[in-house]
């Protein structure tokens, strides 16, 4: 992805954001927060190509404070319900992201969801037969609330930021324009290099 290239552009649709910040016991974690939407090509491509192999592969998720807000450029509508930029599956797809969110922990809804943005449409069982990971709880909140009430606090999220475009990122809880854009192609070199500057610290096989 090239910087100003690779996103999805707002269109006249304007977010804001402050990441959450959590601190866990076993380690020094750095926040990064994801705000994204669920058929955005740009998103689909950094989770699965930049941020899933950095978390995942490498193993960088237990030095992290990871945030995912599905959410992106949506907005409300005149009649009150949430429009997503890519229509009303997007929607959907964002729902489905956000109940696994509240449903699992960050290390198996990162799993989930990168495997999820891999397909145009919703493939949950597909995925969680694959990895392997229980998703009852996930089609239980899907399927008994509105989309409008799933959203809201992502949505809530969203407007605390300001942005043209997804992906948006938000490093040590600080949104660049330019780094976010920065970190859609170098994504693991920036948050070793800045882990390292900020803890004093080398992550094992940080360059």
């Amino acid at each position: 992805m090239r910087a100003i290239v690779f996103v999805c552009l707002l269109l006249g649709w304007v977010g804001v954001a402050m990441p959450r910040r959590l601190r866990g016991p076993q380690a020094d974690r750095l926040p990064v927060t994801l705000y994204y939407e669920a058929l955005c090509p740009y998103c689909m491509e950094f989770v699965t190509t930049q941020l899933s192999p950095s978390m995942i592969r490498r193993g960088r998720l237990p030095f992290t404070d990871l945030t995912l807000v599905p959410y992106g450029n949506a907005r409300i509508d005149e009649a009150g319900n949430v429009a997503c930029q890519h229509g009303e599956l997007e929607c959907e797809l964002n729902s489905w992201h956000a109940c696994i969110l509240e449903h699992h922990d960050i290390t198996s809804s990162l799993k989930l969801i990168a495997c999820l943005m891999r397909f145009k449409k919703n493939r949950l069982d597909k995925c969680a037969d694959r990895l392997k990971i229980d998703v009852t709880d996930v089609k239980n909140c899907k399927n008994t609330r509105q989309v409008n009430d799933i959203l809201k606090k992502y949505g809530e999220e969203t407007a605390k930021i300001s942005f043209l475009g997804v992906p948006a990122i938000a490093l040590d809880n600080i949104y660049d324009a330019n780094l976010s854009a920065n970190l859609t192609d170098n994504f693991d070199s920036i948050f070793c290099a800045t882990y390292k500057e900020k803890f004093n610290k080398k992550l094992f096989n940080c360059q």
